[in-house]
């Protein structure tokens, strides 16, 4: 069985709630910039047990795409890098490069909307190679509640069949998002993975501790926390 955490897993201050007037009917693209970042708290869901705090921090923005630093949040050091295309869906991650990239989003965003996508991944450390073909759905919008504050966020479904060619290497993967504008990016995000036979062998999850933002956008109002 191919190393599930390198290959099929995609994943992710002042504490403070953002409040908008009515949700967009459309989400245009994100817009995040330099400096900006997002911390979240790792759960393995299926030993129920917590892990890492990680900081996503953008260092660079350039034609490759966002790049974006992880950091520990405690000690600020440096445990790996990310790429992501300008519409935050993961190019590079870890030793995996998507080509084109994984479609966790495609905008604009509405309730409702569905796309499908087949995208390479590629471990080149590994001599791995995996085909997945992407199916995302936006179900509607949400008011979700995590460590950072309380959102409404768009809730994003995104299952994945994957596999090698010629192998019986892959399985099925689905990710759930809440994805809110404001934040250019999702403050919360559910992953499952199972073999081809269905059998769940992993749940993991990250919710937003906290985040910076070096501009904020024009029609998004900071509030106190709830």
């Amino acid at each position: 069985m191919i190393n599930k955490r390198q290959f099929a897993a995609l994943c992710f201050f002042l504490p403070c709630a953002f409040a908008q007037g009515a949700n967009p009917e459309q989400v245009p693209p994100p817009a995040p910039a330099v400096g900006d970042s997002w911390t979240y708290q790792y759960t393995d869901v299926w030993k129920g047990t917590t892990g890492n705090i990680n900081r996503l921090e953008v260092n660079a923005i350039d034609d490759a795409g966002i790049h974006v630093d992880i950091k520990r949040a405690a000690s600020g050091a440096l445990v790996g890098r990310q790429l992501f295309s300008p519409e935050m869906n993961p190019v590079e991650r870890g030793n995996i490069h998507f080509a084109p990239a994984f479609a966790r989003y495609a905008f604009p965003l509405a309730p409702g909307k569905e796309w499908s996508s087949s995208v390479d991944g590629d471990n080149p450390k590994l001599n791995k190679h995996l085909h997945y073909n992407i199916k995302g759905k936006v179900l509607d919008w949400e008011k979700v509640k995590v460590p950072a504050g309380e959102f409404d966020a768009l809730k994003i479904v995104v299952d994945a069949q994957y596999g090698a060619d010629g192998s019986q290497e892959g399985g099925q993967m689905t990710e759930t998002v809440w994805f809110v504008p404001a934040l250019n990016n999702f403050v919360k995000l559910e992953y499952r993975d199972a073999d081809r036979q269905g059998r769940l062998y992993s749940r993991d999850a990250w919710e937003l501790m906290s985040f910076v933002q070096q501009k904020a956008k024009p029609a998004v109002v900071a509030a106190a926390a709830r």
